[in-house]
């Protein structure tokens, strides 16, 4: 065959294969394709020639050997797998096998690859076989027939070829395992195999060089389809590694609880989230916060952490780069209720990825130590308050006499300053004649004694002072190391008892002469004197003192204390040297009466020698008495106020009765000597209720329960509307009235409105009644503090032409119940309690009020009161008035008014229902009557009202709760429109109905008008 015939040959192979044909140049770069390559890679002949083989091929071939070898197959060393890319994107796994070629038809040499695509079946038994060898895993096959047994090479591979590929029984296998697991391997194995079970072991087996392996077995037995054993296969995997890793991990968790549970501090473990939610607790929370370990796993916990330790522990586990070392002192809750300090540290658990999976928490009780810590702290603070505040010198010396530490009192004795004397030995200052005293005594004190004597010092200005100085030894831990000493100037002291001296022949007229009770007890704290005054509160003769012993003599002087003289206060005075005193004892007379007493134990010196104490007592029972007889009167005038301001509640229910019959009597047609009567009773009603209203005011300023409200108002429209109140009464009296507002007064103050007004209208009401000619003239002026918005203080003046107040007489002005005189009070009439109401609405509205006045030619009375004011410019301030507001009606209240209205009266009075049902009637309403809160609430539930009208004081059920029943019955439909009715008509009362849902109120005595626009602003 010639060489054409060759080529037509080979292009009709390569025309008709199956494979991808490729032939490479040296550089990489095709050189031919076979036309397959449009069927199994999706690419033109054209598209691929003349390119670099790096464009298609996705990864460095493998040898296939490396992967058969694992499978247990033999393939050529020349076939290796290649991966190449689909045009449209597919991986593509190829069996390819490359020969080097001599000659290309270009006469150059070059590599021909032919490439079969693998089947998905094969590629995925090779890939299983691959990842078997990775993870150590491998398996066998027992055929029950042959009795042979095939070990995968994974598993010969893990026993170093100790088991052939083919055994003829499993004995082989068996002689590796460790004796200790063969016969359990074997006995788990024959149950499999008689039952028809797989199984699921671990052993041991032994390797050379006394190397231990840890196998896992997994099997499953097959049959035939009549019933028979078949095969038995299974897998064995190396778990060597993790089995180790597993024990120290558990050796290391059984360590870890050890140490947890014995240590004695409380170790926990808490997720990473934000309420610390506890993993596990240490038994130590047993005894340090008394719950078990259980209680307390599974709780946020931040729920036993003080509040007020809760944001800094929140703060200390955010903080980045938290080291063992840094601790956090915070409260933990016992489970008895109380807190205890704890002492805390923490630390992160890390995952690989760096995430936080849970943190340690080391907690220790240092209660104790915060209490000791508090208690040293306390008692560094009460010792050098001790040193720096003690009205003595107090020093400290070293074992040589030198100072070590002194405050300013010691330079004041000596003149020295604190730099001088510090480090200075103190013989210098010492005179002459008592250094040896001094060191006598100093070297006492160094021996452990202490000492307390008198001598002299030169000042450093060269004059004599006078001191007692006490020495104490400074012992640490056993061992003196130094010397307290506690110095006091008693110049003046000797001075006084060398007159003491002088005087001696009169010192019994001067204990006779005190009213004070004197005791003098020796050395030996026997009684050697009393004087007539404490003898006479004693019941005792001055002469029988001195045969009392210490004991005898204090049992009689004292109370309630079983007294021993090494315990004793005056027996303390004169060993100690220290002055005593004592309040409000109870001590006894002869005759078993007691009596409280003041007194104080001093102890007596004699040029340096304690010669005993003196005590000196004071009879203080009729003080207290004194003081009881003033709380009585306090309570007894509290007393009063609350009994005013009952008998005003209980006086106006009837006055509503009066005062509403008036009001709708006036809308009869009468005649006009009828109506001068009913004028008469309505005035007389109204100056009664204007009293009532007085004495109201007047119990609780008294009793100490009036409040101001804080609200924006118009002064100018308050002015004005007093001015409107009173007018038509000047009219009458042909006076004039008039108000006068200067320019720079703000349009809107803040303040109380209604003591404003109050205490206005007193003081126009008193012009225009003691004012019978003239001019009654009303003046508002206005100082800022600063700015705008920084206040200032109003002052207002009412100005009369009247009777004016005589001199003599001012001062009776603003006293309660005061009338300037009998005749005045008969013509004009009142209380006298108007103007003490003003001052104590001004005072207590942070104001002052005075007056100005001549008799017979008029008065002038003026307050004055710090606002905060707005001018026409400013915004409204934000503060909102303290005043309670109506509800608003609803948007459907108009539907409201398109039937005939029923209402509803509760109220335990007959006359007050009465008077409502005919105030009612008159404006076309059905009315029912309820006579308490009970009967309400049952005639609601009977018959559905547009109104209730509510009294409060009712009984069986009060007006709060009936209103509160009805509206929960009204929850799922349109509620009724209760009203309060009631003789409580302070803020506070007007508050409380709308709390708890009423939707209007009306005080006692009840009006025409106020049902008027009751009925006006719910219905239309």
């Amino acid at each position: 065959m010639n060489i054409q015939q060759e080529y037509e040959w080979s292009g009709i192979w390569l025309s008709h294969v199956k494979e991808l044909v490729i032939f490479y140049r040296q550089d990489g770069t095709i050189a031919y394709v076979s036309p397959s390559c449009l069927r199994i890679l999706g690419y033109a002949q054209e598209d691929m020639i003349g390119r670099h083989r790096s464009e298609f091929e996705l990864k460095r071939d493998v040898p296939y050997c490396s992967y058969a070898h694992h499978f247990g197959e033999i393939e050529s060393e020349e076939l290796h797998l290649r991966t190449m890319s689909h045009q449209d994107g597919r991986i593509l796994w190829f069996e390819a096998e490359e020969r080097e070629i001599d000659r290309l038809p270009n006469g150059e040499s070059g590599t021909m690859s032919t490439a079969k695509v693998m089947t998905e079946q094969k590629r995925k038994m090779l890939m299983w076989s691959y990842a078997r060898s990775m993870v150590q895993v491998g398996y066998w096959d027992w055929d029950f027939e042959s009795g042979k047994i095939y070990f995968s090479p994974e598993i010969r591979d893990m026993v170093t070829g100790k088991v052939q590929a083919l055994e003829q029984s499993p004995q082989p296998f068996y002689d590796l395992i460790h004796p200790s697991d063969v016969d359990t391997v074997i006995k788990t194995l024959n149950t499999g195999t008689k039952t028809g079970q797989g199984g699921d072991i671990r052993f041991r087996i032994l390797l050379p060089g006394e190397i231990w392996r840890m196998l896992r077995c997994v099997w499953g037995v097959f049959k035939t389809e009549d019933g028979q054993l078949n095969r038995v296969f299974g897998v064995i995997q190396d778990i060597t590694e993790s089995t180790e890793m597993e024990e120290k991990m558990l050796e290391s968790e059984r360590m870890y609880r050890l140490i947890a549970e014995t240590s004695g501090d409380w170790i926990t473990l808490h997720k990473p989230d934000e309420a610390a939610t506890v993993l596990y607790s240490s038994p130590v929370c047993k005894s340090m916060l008394n719950y078990e370990p259980e209680e307390l796993i599974g709780i946020p916990a931040f729920d036993i952490i003080h509040p007020d330790d809760r944001e800094p522990v929140a703060e200390f586990l955010g903080r980045e780069g938290i080291h063992e070392d840094d601790r956090i002192t915070l409260r933990a809750l016992h489970k008895a209720g109380h807190y205890i300090w704890i002492e805390t540290s923490s630390r992160r658990q890390y995952n690989e990825k760096g995430e936080i999976t849970s943190v340690i928490s080391v907690s220790r009780d240092i209660t104790e130590r915060r209490k000791a810590e508090q208690m040293l702290k306390e008692n560094q603070q009460r010792y050098r308050s001790l040193f720096d505040h003690n009205p003595f010198a107090v020093y400290s010396m070293n074992l040589n006499g030198d100072y070590l530490t002194a405050n300013s009192n010691l330079q004041k004795i000596t003149g020295y300053t604190l730099e001088d004397l510090i480090g200075m030995y103190w013989g210098p200052l010492v005179h002459p004649k008592d250094l040896d005293k001094t060191n006598y005594h100093f070297n006492l004190a160094k021996q452990g004694e202490p000492q307390s004597y008198d001598l002299t010092i030169i000042h450093k200005d060269g004059h004599l002072v006078e001191i007692n100085s006490t020495n104490i030894p400074i012992v640490v831990d056993g061992e003196i190391v130094g010397v307290y000493g506690i110095t006091y100037d008693i110049t003046d002291r000797k001075r006084h008892l060398e007159q003491i001296e002088k005087l001696s022949n009169q010192y019994n007229l001067i204990l006779n002469s005190v009213n004070e009770g004197i005791i003098g007890f020796d050395e030996e704290a026997r009684p050697i004197f009393i004087n007539p005054a404490g003898a006479d509160m004693l019941q005792m003769d001055p002469g029988e003192i001195s045969g009392y012993s210490y004991d005898e003599f204090m049992k009689q002087f004292q109370t309630n204390v079983a007294l021993q003289s090494e315990n004793a206060g005056v027996y303390r005075a004169i060993q100690d040297g220290r002055r005593y005193a004592v309040s409000e004892a109870v001590l006894l007379r002869k005759d078993g009466s007691s009596f409280l007493a003041d007194y104080q134990v001093t102890p007596i010196w004699d040029k340096g020698v304690q010669k005993g104490a003196v005590v000196v007592f004071r009879d203080i029972t009729s003080e207290k008495e004194i003081l009881k007889a003033k709380e009585m009167a306090e309570k007894a005038d509290r007393a009063k106020s609350e009994y005013l301001a009952i008998m005003s509640h209980e006086i106006r229910t009837p006055m509503n009765g009066i005062m509403g019959m008036a009001d709708l009597l006036d809308e009869t047609l009468l005649s006009e000597e009828q109506r001068s009567y009913l004028n008469t009773i309505q005035t007389s009603c109204n100056a009664l209720l204007r009293i009532l209203n007085e004495i109201l005011d007047f119990s609780k300023l008294e009793a100490g329960k009036m409040e101001l409200s804080h609200e924006q108002f118009s002064l100018h429209s308050v002015v004005g509307s007093v001015v409107d109140l009173f007018l038509p009464r000047a009219n009458e009296k042909g006076i004039s009235l008039e108000a006068d507002i200067e320019d720079k007064v703000p349009v809107l103050v803040e303040g109380d409105e209604g003591r404003f007004r109050q205490v206005l209208v007193n003081l126009v009401g008193n012009a225009v009644k003691f004012t019978e000619e003239g001019s009654i003239r009303i003046h508002v002026k206005y100082e800022y503090a600063s700015s705008i918005h920084s206040g200032g203080w109003f002052t207002v003046s009412v100005t009369d032409t009247g009777i004016g107040i005589p001199e003599e007489r001012r001062d009776q002005l603003f006293q309660s119940f005061s009338q300037l005189h009998p005749s005045i009070n008969l013509k004009y009439g009142g209380t006298g309690l108007g103007l003490a109401i003003c001052k104590k609405l001004v005072e207590l509205m942070g104001g002052t009020i005075g007056m100005q006045s001549r008799e017979g030619t008029g008065s002038s009375f003026y307050f004055s009161l710090p606002f905060m004011g707005r001018n026409k410019d400013s915004e409204l301030a934000a503060t909102p008035s303290s005043q309670p507001r109506l509800p608003e009606p609803e948007s459907d209240s108009s539907a409201r008014s398109s039937y005939a209205l029923r209402a509803l009266i509760a109220d335990d009075n007959l006359i007050n229902r009465t008077l409502l049902s005919k105030m009612l009637g008159k404006f076309g309403l059905h009315t029912d009557q309820a006579e308490n809160g009970r009967e309400a609430v049952k005639a609601y539930e009977e018959q559905r009202y547009d109104i209730i009208f509510m009294d409060i004081q009712m009984p069986e059920m009060n007006g709060f709760e009936a209103a509160q029943a009805i509206l929960q019955q009204s929850k799922d439909g349109r509620s009724p429109i209760i009203v309060a009715v009631t003789a409580f008509a302070q803020q506070n009362d007007r508050e409380a109905c709308l709390d708890c849902g009423m939707h209007d109120f009306i005080s006692k005595p009840v009006y025409v008008s106020e049902i008027k626009r009751v009925l006006n602003r719910w219905f239309h």
